[in-house]
């Protein structure tokens, strides 16, 4: 425990805490439009195509560049996403007592059309995030749903999503400091530093 952490009152403590967890929460939910396009491919394997039925669809004039790729890695991780988006968006929603957005069965085979969705979860996630309590059941979808967005989003070649605004530097002033979440060996962790001057807030 720092110094500052040491004068904070129960509350504020808390309030921080609050606001930590719900950086990490909107960091995440931001990265679905992403995670879900699938580097430009869908997954298409969930829908049980054959891959006689995408040879004659081939075969049939259309550009091999607008094809789904088969049962890919990427396409496979965005399965996974999607499922586990939907298994958070129902336990939220029973929670809240709010309806949620009740996405297609599978994730759709046009990746517009996925992305479209992810961002209708994303508002509706980031519409409700001040609502949410400590319910165990939640608590394991989120971090079953967050995991598995990390994992896609190693694979991109996009650049993460952040929807905070580059902070001050207490060093050098810039508004140059941004966050990013990766795994530690302990889980999730906040990775915080200046983009012109390297610092790290919170460092001696």
């Amino acid at each position: 425990m720092n110094d500052i952490e040491g004068l904070l009152t129960d509350e504020e403590a808390a309030e921080r805490g609050f606001q930590e967890w719900k950086a990490q929460y909107l960091w995440h939910v931001d990265q679905l439009p992403n995670v879900l396009q699938a580097v430009g491919t869908v997954a298409m394997a969930p829908q049980m195509l054959r891959a006689a039925q995408l040879r004659e669809r081939v075969s049939g004039g259309g550009f091999i560049d607008n094809m789904p790729v088969v049962d890919g890695p990427e396409s496979r991780y965005a399965a996974a996403v999607w499922n586990a988006l939907r298994a958070y968006l129902t336990v939220a929603s029973s929670r809240l007592g709010v309806e949620a957005p009740e996405l297609p069965k599978w994730l759709p085979d046009d990746v517009d059309l996925a992305r479209r969705w992810a961002f209708v979860a994303n508002e509706w996630m980031a519409a409700w995030v001040d609502h949410l309590l400590d319910w165990q059941d939640l608590a394991a979808a989120e971090n079953e749903l967050f995991r598995l967005i990390r994992r896609a989003r190693t694979r991109l070649d996009a650049g993460t999503v952040r929807r905070a605004k580059p902070e001050e530097c207490e060093l050098c002033g810039e508004d140059a400091v941004t966050v990013d979440w990766v795994d530690g060996p302990d889980g999730a962790e906040l990775v915080k530093a200046c983009q012109r001057c390297h610092h790290r807030p919170g460092d001696a």
